[in-house]
């Protein structure tokens, strides 16, 4: 038999009351997220300075020089044509992030690396750079190594965009870390990369070959060139059934001296 249950009107108010309050909670907590991500979206505001080159502009906290800041552009846009990738061109924002509080704001828990991309969105943040010499400068306030001028990390980071316009967000996060970031590299670096020195580095279990040691991608570089120039695989098939890590270092240490 069935009984019906019968609040009380004080028991139906305090579910009220307690319903409205769990809301209001809810709508605080998201609220947060949801600034954030237009913030993400649309950082202009925050950064008065820019230059354009094509497809590429750039913003900065800082005053730019326009034709440096253009210059380093198309040195970036010299070495993304050598990406399949890039055919159709879409429009790629960076934001140079002079003040250390930006930097926090934007790479959130990945503050103090020299960049960061963020996928769906088409916007890059990089840390404090000089455009005029072309350099992104060290956390420790010292610019970075000349092999890795400030033109390289925009190509690494709108690298990163592109495959994850190619693959989608969910493949591109998916993606085995040496193909991802070694691809980046391999765009990056411009055809600028000694293989056979690699390669021996790697044989030889040098330092400057893991990644967690020296904060470099050569391994992973080494692995996507390997993959690309010696297995003839084709970006699309190396972005889409890149295979383990390990199977592709064994192709590296099987080919013949």
């Amino acid at each position: 038999r069935y009984f019906p249950v019968r609040f009380s009107k004080s028991s139906t108010r305090e579910v009220h009351n307690a319903m409205k309050t769990l809301l209001r909670i809810s709508l605080w907590g998201t609220l947060p997220i949801l600034l954030y991500g237009v913030l993400l979206s649309f950082p202009q505001p925050l950064f008065a300075f820019s230059a354009r080159s094509g497809n590429l502009t750039l913003y900065s906290d800082h005053p730019l020089e326009p034709a440096a800041a253009e210059r380093v552009l198309r040195l970036a846009q010299q070495k993304l044509e050598r990406s399949s990738l890039y055919a159709e061109r879409p429009a790629v924002t960076i934001f140079i992030c002079n003040a250390p509080w930006r930097q926090v704001l934007f790479f959130n828990r990945n503050y103090g690396v020299g960049g960061v991309a963020f996928v769906p969105l088409n916007n890059v943040f990089l840390r404090d750079a000089d455009v005029v010499n072309n350099l992104l400068i060290s956390p420790a306030g010292t610019p970075v190594a000349p092999d890795r001028p400030l033109d390289y990390f925009i190509a690494h980071e709108v690298t990163h965009v592109l495959t994850g316009n190619a693959v989608g967000a969910w493949g591109f996060y998916r993606l085995p870390q040496w193909a991802r970031e070694g691809y980046a590299d391999y765009v990056g670096k411009g055809g600028s990369f000694d293989y056979a020195g690699a390669r021996a580095a790697f044989l030889a279990d040098e330092p400057k070959m893991d990644y967690s040691k020296s904060g470099l991608y050569l391994r992973f570089h080494m692995l996507v060139l390997c993959a690309l120039q010696h297995q003839h695989w084709t970006v699309e098939q190396l972005l889409t059934n890149a295979p383990s890590q390990e199977q592709a270092e064994a192709w590296v240490r099987t080919e013949p001296q």
